[in-house]
């Protein structure tokens, strides 16, 4: 099985796997961007995302709910909003979530179990491994009527931080 940073995308190697061919993908991180995602290295997660072309969030974990702490200009244009819009909002407002307007909000609807976003970030968080092109769906609110974005995502635990890059974001037309 093919090894591949899921930041910059360095090959990591090849790995045996029993499980998987040689042809599979798995993500970890390289120790050149987990150095530079470590703020004792000398630059913090707010100055590093901030040099990635693609769009990324710095998300945080708190009583179930996801909270982005930071987020790139790429992340910002993505979802259309100013950065004091993001920073410090529940990921699900953040990505314009039709559930996340229920009275329950973000993280606490019966929807938000099957949420991909949700899934991969707690996976992530609980259990520190990696989450590498991930499918995910969303309807988003629009004042006419909700619309699916299809999305793939990757997630990495940095300390107490679930790093989250959008690989692709797009409109799949009416809910």
């Amino acid at each position: 099985m093919k090894r591949v940073c899921a930041w910059c995308r360095k090959d990591l190697g090849s790995v045996e796997s029993e499980n998987h061919s040689a042809d599979t993908v798995s993500h970890g991180i390289c120790s050149d961007c987990s150095s530079m995602l470590r703020p004792q290295f000398g630059m913090s997660i707010d100055r590093y995302i901030d040099t990635l072309p693609v769009p990324v969030l710095a998300t945080e974990v708190y009583n179930g709910r996801i909270i982005v702490k930071a987020a790139n200009e790429p992340a910002c244009k993505a979802v259309g909003k100013e950065l004091r819009e993001v920073v410090q909002h529940l990921a699900g407002n953040v990505f314009e979530c039709d559930h996340a307007r229920l009275p329950e909000g973000c993280g606490r609807t019966m929807h938000c179990s099957g949420c991909a976003i949700r899934r991969s970030v707690m996976t992530t968080f609980e259990t520190g491994e990696p989450q590498g092109m991930v499918p995910a769906t969303l309807s988003r609110f629009a004042p006419d009527a909700p619309t699916v974005v299809a999305m793939t995502i990757t997630t990495v635990k940095i300390g107490d931080l679930v790093v989250l890059r959008v690989d692709r974001m797009g409109p799949e037309g009416p809910a």
